[in-house]
C-alpha cells in the first residue's frame, strides 16, 4: 500500500516544523533578549519575569519537539498499518506531554497573565483530551481487529 499524498504533507511540515523547532531553541536565550529590546526600545525588564521565561520557553520547547517527534514516529506506520499498539503508546505520550504542557501554561497565566497564555492552557487541555480519545479508540479498533482475525 502507497502513503496517501496527504500523510506525505503532513510528514513533510511535521520535518520542517521539527528543524524549525531545534532553531528557535537553542537560539531561544538570544532571539529573546532582541525581541524585548525591539519591542520595548530597552533590555531592561523585571529579573524576575526573565528568570521565569527563559526557562519556561525552553520547558515548552522541548515538550513540544518531542510531541512532533512523536507525531512523526506515528506517521511512518500508515503506510503500512496505523492500528498498531506502538500509536497507541505515542498518542498516550503525546496526550501526556499536551496535559503537561497546558499545566504549565495555566501556571504562567497565575504568575504572568496573558490573553494567548489563557488560550494556549485551553488549547493543550483540548489537545491533550483529544489524544487520549482517538489512543482509546485505536486500541479498541486494534482488539476489534484481532477479534476478527481469530474468527476467520
Amino acid at each position: 500500500m502507497t502513503e496517501p499524498v496527504y500523510a506525505k504533507i503532513l510528514k513533510y511540515a511535521l520535518y520542517a516544523a521539527f528543524v524549525v523547532g531545534i532553531i528557535f531553541v537553542i537560539s531561544l536565550p538570544f532571539m529573546l533578549e532582541s525581541y524585548i529590546y525591539l519591542i520595548h526600545g530597552t533590555s531592561n525588564i523585571n529579573p524576575q519575569y526573565r528568570a521565569f521565561i527563559i526557562p519556561f520557553l525552553l520547558g515548552v520547547g522541548v515538550l513540544s519537539l518531542w510531541a512532533i517527534l512523536e507525531m512523526v514516529m506515528m506517521l511512518r506506520s500508515i503506510a503500512e498499518n496505523p492500528f498498531v499498539l506502538r500509536n497507541v503508546k505515542a498518542l498516550y505520550r503525546i496526550g501526556v506531554l499536551a496535559l503537561v504542557l497546558s499545566v504549565a501554561f495555566t501556571v504562567k497565566c497565575f504568575l504572568f497573565f496573558t490573553i494567548l497564555t489563557m488560550f494556549c492552557a485551553f488549547l493543550f487541555t483540548g489537545a491533550g483530551l483529544f489524544a487520549f480519545t482517538l489512543a482509546a479508540l485505536i486500541r479498541q479498533s486494534i482488539v476489534f481487529r484481532e477479534e476478527n482475525e481469530l474468527t476467520i
